[in-house]
């Protein structure tokens, strides 16, 4: 595969948001896996917000605040590869749903808030309607509530997999690929994880149907 890839800068000037000053400004990352630049982008991931290895305070190696580029990062790229590899060639946006690293009082990882969402989500919202993806793929609660909101007390297993609209786009939430390290570790082929086989199947569903 000859394959192309893009940064969108996040850009925000929003100084009066209380994370701005230490803010990492995760960018959105754009890959055709045809290398075409031309073509749709088939599926764009929304993880929740940069860790320790994106955030460029933290990890200044990371010089163009590229997403998911850690372990979870790592396992959402190698479920992509898998299905490149099995002939299934699909072009994918990735980016979150807050640009900053959260973390606790006690600097350990965190989800963001529904408030901190509210915060970023016009950032979000610029990249999807820039990049036009066929299919949007939330990862994890947080971003999969704030993207299709559901009843209280809905579980991440009633929410992966089913189909939803957000900006008239279809959207399938997903379990983050934190939640697959957490079980499986490193990513293999013939990982046999309940969890693990659900994602590449709503991904390959996903993907073939984006295609189309």
């Amino acid at each position: 595969m000859n394959i192309t890839k893009k940064m969108i800068p996040c850009g925000c000037q929003n100084t009066n948001c209380k994370e701005f000053e230490t803010c990492c400004f995760t960018a959105t990352e754009i890959v055709w896996a045809t290398g075409n630049q031309d073509d749709p982008v088939h599926l764009m991931f929304v993880g929740q917000g940069a860790g320790r290895d994106e955030d460029f305070n933290m990890n200044p190696k990371n010089v163009d605040r590229q997403p998911f580029i850690g372990k979870a990062g790592a396992y959402l790229r190698n479920m992509i590869k898998f299905l490149w590899d099995e002939g299934i060639v699909f072009n994918v946006a990735i980016s979150n749903s807050v640009r900053f690293h959260p973390r606790d009082g006690n600097g350990k990882d965190r989800n963001p808030s529904t408030e901190e969402i509210g915060d970023c989500i016009h950032l979000l919202d610029r990249d999807i309607d820039i990049i036009k993806p066929k299919t949007l793929i939330p990862l994890g609660m947080s971003t999969s509530n704030a993207l299709v909101p559901y009843a209280p007390g809905a579980t991440m297993g009633k929410m992966v997999g089913t189909s939803n609209i957000y900006r008239e786009i279809k959207t399938i939430p997903l379990y983050h690929p934190s939640f697959l390290t957490r079980n499986y570790g490193k990513f293999f082929a013939n990982q046999r994880g309940e969890y693990h086989i659900k994602c590449v199947n709503v991904l390959k569903n996903s993907a073939l149907e984006a295609l189309q």
